[in-house]
């Protein structure tokens, strides 16, 4: 127990004049640049940021020629094109300019993901109403319905007899994706944080990792802020292991920290359900701080083209 607690005093005196100086960690003035960029300058950087179709057949409605930050599928209904723009209306306003200039796009389906990607018919998986933010492509997926009762085809690929609609809860998942997005394209600007895949996410810093070590520690630590039942029902949110303790259903603690990081900004902003920030508090501080500089940028910006 001694021990424990003096690897948490350590980690949380690492973990806090990080938190402190933010601004520091970050190529702020290359961030900052590019809020100041005009309009025409703004919006090239957009279009060369765009990512190509990784995968083939991209239907020609999901083409977004015009490259527009959101695509409607033209199959939904009127109310569901109704509720796909609320949707989008909950994401926060000052987090749209970096995607805007990011290359990033909103793309909201009516049949699942299969209907803009149909290269991923030939897995069952991707006919669930799943939402998630496809790094490779920047494009940010959110499905109204799910395909049921699925068949084989000769080519090798499924269909669905029917659809239905989801049942998951869209405004998290719009936001928690959204926490994916931004872990990706604000981290590219952060002087540390380079995951073991080689790419760049605050959810690889120092800080990220030390702030969550210490939520570890005094997650697994006797009388914790969780009961155990309570901890393995945020397996999703956990790594496999903690100082060898078994603890998640997430392959690798990186990925782990990418969950943790999408759902503390979901939470961040009302759309959470998991609470998760009572597991995660020192992380759940650190989210707050990063926010914060990314409104405050927001907020200094001397022109808003998105």
């Amino acid at each position: 127990m001694i021990i424990r607690l003096i690897i948490l005093l350590f980690s949380m005196m690492l973990a806090t004049p990080a938190q402190a100086d933010i601004p520091t960690s970050f190529k702020s003035d290359a961030l900052s640049k590019s809020y100041t960029l005009p309009c025409d300058q703004q919006a090239a950087k957009r279009k060369a940021n765009i990512a190509p179709a990784y995968f083939p057949g991209r239907p020609a409605e999901f083409t977004n020629e015009w490259h527009a930050l959101v695509v409607y599928s033209p199959h939904l209904t009127a109310q569901q094109r109704k509720k796909a723009e609320t949707l989008f209306k909950s994401v926060p306003a000052y987090a749209l300019p970096l995607a805007w200039r990011g290359g990033a796009v909103y793309v909201f389906t009516r049949r699942g993901l299969v209907e803009a990607v149909p290269a991923l018919g030939v897995e069952r998986e991707w006919f669930k109403d799943i939402g998630l933010y496809m790094e490779v492509e920047r494009r940010l997926y959110l499905p109204f319905e799910k395909g049921e009762g699925l068949r084989m085809k000769r080519d090798g690929k499924y269909v669905a007899q029917r659809y239905v609609a989801s049942t998951r809860e869209p405004f998290r998942i719009i936001n928690h994706e959204t926490g994916h997005m931004v872990d990706s394209l604000l981290g590219a600007y952060s002087i540390d944080g380079i995951g073991d895949d080689g790419k760049y996410r605050l959810s690889n810093r120092a800080d990220f990792m030390a702030a969550f070590n210490v939520d570890l520690t005094s997650l697994t630590s006797k009388g914790g802020p969780l009961t155990a039942p309570q901890i393995k029902k945020l397996g999703y949110y956990m790594p496999p292991t903690f100082n060898g303790r078994r603890l998640g259903i997430q392959a690798t603690e990186q990925r782990a920290r990418r969950e943790v990081f999408a759902e503390l900004w979901a939470e961040a902003h009302g759309h959470g359900k998991s609470k998760l920030n009572i597991a995660y508090h020192e992380t759940f501080a650190l989210v707050k701080s990063f926010i914060a500089f990314l409104k405050a940028q927001d907020e200094a910006a001397a022109l808003h083209c998105y």
